[in-house]
């Protein structure tokens, strides 16, 4: 007994094993009963709840043991000869992949496969209208096996992933719609969307332009305010482009060629680090950027001394950043400082 139940086939070395050793050995490997004879069916449900394929070892199979295998794992059917409706249902309900075992399945039987698994409809050789729709409301992934899946099969399956609509010919402009929606980047799989498609296609994820030939300066404007970054897919893009863009990003001024002074003026009043991208930026945008942000001088080659007062009055201690500073850029720096602490210790 000890022996079969760390491993169940040693039961062969065994004269007449008891009722009790045939479950301890099944129970341990479902496959052993390949070596007991006549095993009783408690011995056989035994072996087939531990391992479902041990059915092809029994002989004289008995209906309820087909039942209780195909229950277990439906793929047992496969060792199941001409296995009744009954026994069908039970295994794509347990497996709906069973389908693919089964010869000429009814459409009941198709319909319980798609229901507990949609993408089983591979399995099936021209399946009803009703039994695509319950594959693709069950995965929309399902369409991809379906020759000509309708209008409502093709939106079920785009709403769940857009970029499903590669798998459709001249998809309508409500099925690009909604690819696009689900995620912007299906629109890489329309040929020629429409303005509309493109539009909503950026206002989910602004990089998408990438895959828009010529767009059009509404769908370039969209574009920027949803992700700054997009400036960079963009072909010479208006002033009024670059200013949506750097107010979405200020570092995005990086990708801008000339950016005009308006352009450089609003990138560093929302971020004074914007300056860093800037090459040779205006006392005025200089200015700007230290009363943003002070310590940004740092980024400044010979900020003239007007600059260095503003900057220390914004943030004492980037005088560290000014090389030769004045005796009054230094006096306005101690004062700042000096109330900093005093602000500080009231707190």
């Amino acid at each position: 007994l000890e022996a079969v139940a760390q491993y169940g086939p040693l039961i062969q070395c065994i004269k007449s094993p008891s009722e009790k050793v045939q479950l301890t050995a099944v129970g341990e490997n479902g496959l052993a009963i390949e070596y007991i004879d006549n095993p009783s069916e408690i011995v056989q449900l035994e072996a087939i709840k531990e391992n479902p394929e041990a059915i092809q070892y029994i002989s004289n199979l008995s209906e309820r043991i087909k039942l209780e295998a195909v229950k277990e794992n439906g793929f047992a059917i496969l060792f199941i000869n001409n296995p009744t409706e009954e026994m069908q249902l039970e295994a794509v309900r347990q497996n709906g992949y069973a389908i693919e075992y089964i010869d000429n399945p009814s459409e009941q039987i198709q319909l319980e496969a798609v229901k507990q698994e949609g993408l089983a409809i591979k399995y099936i050789d021209n399946p009803s209208e009703e039994v695509q729709l319950e594959a693709v409301r069950e995965n929309g992934y399902a369409v991809q096996y379906i020759e000509s899946p309708t209008e409502e099969m093709k939106l079920k399956a785009v709403k769940e992933d857009g970029f499903l609509i590669e798998y459709f010919n001249n998809p309508s402009e409500q099925i690009q719609l909604e690819a696009v929606k689900e995620d912007g980047f299906a629109l890489e799989y329309i040929d020629n969307p429409s303005e509309e498609v493109q539009l909503e296609a950026v206002k989910q994820d602004g990089l998408v332009i990438e895959y828009i030939i010529n767009p059009s300066k509404e769908v370039q404007l969209e574009a920027v305010k949803q992700n700054g970054r997009a400036i960079q897919c963009i072909n010479n893009p208006s002033e009024e482009v670059q200013l949506e863009a750097v107010k979405q990003d200020s570092g995005v001024i990086l990708y801008i060629d000339n950016p005009s002074e308006l352009v450089q003026l609003e990138a560093v009043k929302q971020n004074g680090y914007a300056i860093e991208y800037i090459d040779n930026p205006s006392e005025l945008v200089q200015l700007e950027t230290v009363k943003k942000d002070g310590s940004a001088i740092r980024f400044i080659a010979n900020p003239s001394e007007r600059v260095q007062a503003e900057a220390v009055k914004q943030y004492g201690r980037a005088i560290q950043f000014i090389n030769n500073p004045s005796e009054e850029v230094k006096s306005k720096a101690i004062k700042h400082n000096k109330q900093r602490q005093e602000d500080d210790f009231i707190r």
